[in-house]
């Protein structure tokens, strides 16, 4: 039996356990907008690229390997957790979590651009780091086999077109009823997350695209880390929408966060 938007609303508005459904949202998006962040403050990585690796995966080889592999995972176990207003949402949130630990699991190809370190293999043909200090470094991944492989880009790619396609159709798509403009000629607050739903999907589309085309053109940037920006601008992004999503920003009505204090008070 399926609920009417209307239905869904109310038990947003009235049920306590969404608090915890906010919050799951929430935490969704403060661990993909602190993923990029986490591994880069204060880097070690290669000076060829202003102190940063050439991409996020490429942090798996380096002393900030444990934070990627761990903040990978628990967005992942949150996206799974995850199960929205539809099978249909779930399935692709689901698909999604299960993707973005497998881009923890089965890591890119790293390759060694210091000589006296390019006789450190590991059991995929990838490299050593100079500055690796990861306990994943050595292991190559938890699926050697396919490590460095077209699965890692994958998982990837997977990953973050689901959450583009989260962003844009499921997230604004709910209480289609609902007035998006008030009385007063305003837009409602679900009006003004609509915008920055699309707004990050797309974002996290071109981002894609403009990644795609760099791959093919063969171009060289260095010492500008263009992978890496990108796909942090496509992180920070999908990150963002689920902030809103959970309502940290715009909310409805009284924040829960807010009406979670008050209820504790009493």
């Amino acid at each position: 039996m399926t609920t009417t938007p209307q239905e869904d609303k109310s038990k947003e508005a009235n049920n306590e356990l969404v608090f915890s459904y906010l919050t799951l949202r929430n935490l969704i998006g403060f661990g993909g907008m602190l993923l990029p962040i986490a591994i880069a403050i204060f880097p070690s990585g290669s000076p060829e690229y202003n102190g940063f690796e050439p991409s996020i995966s490429d942090y798996f080889f380096t002393d900030r390997g444990d934070i990627l592999v761990v903040m990978l995972c628990i967005i992942g176990a949150f996206l799974v957790t995850y199960y929205g207003y539809s099978w249909k949402e779930w399935a692709l949130s689901t698909v999604a979590g299960i993707c973005g630990i497998g881009v923890a699991f089965v890591p890119t190809k790293f390759e060694c651009s210091v000589p006296a370190l390019q006789d450190c293999k590991l059991p995929s043909g990838m490299c050593c780091s100079q500055y690796a200090h990861s306990v994943h470094t050595n292991s190559g991944g938890v699926f050697k086999s396919i490590a460095g492989t077209g699965w890692h880009f994958g998982f990837a790619l997977v990953f973050l077109a689901s959450l583009a396609v989260m962003s844009l159709y499921f997230f604004t798509s709910r209480e289609k009823k609902i007035p998006l403009i008030k009385e007063n000629g305003k837009r409602t607050q679900k009006a003004k997350r609509n915008i920055v739903f699309k707004a990050c999907g797309w974002t996290i589309i071109g981002s894609l695209v403009i990644l795609g085309i760099y791959f093919i053109s063969g171009v060289d940037l260095k010492p500008f880390p263009m992978v890496y920006a990108f796909e942090t601008l496509a992180v920070e992004a999908f990150g963002f929408s689920w902030l809103v999503k959970g309502q940290t920003l715009w909310p409805d009505g009284e924040h829960y966060l807010k009406r979670g204090l008050r209820e504790l008070k009493r």
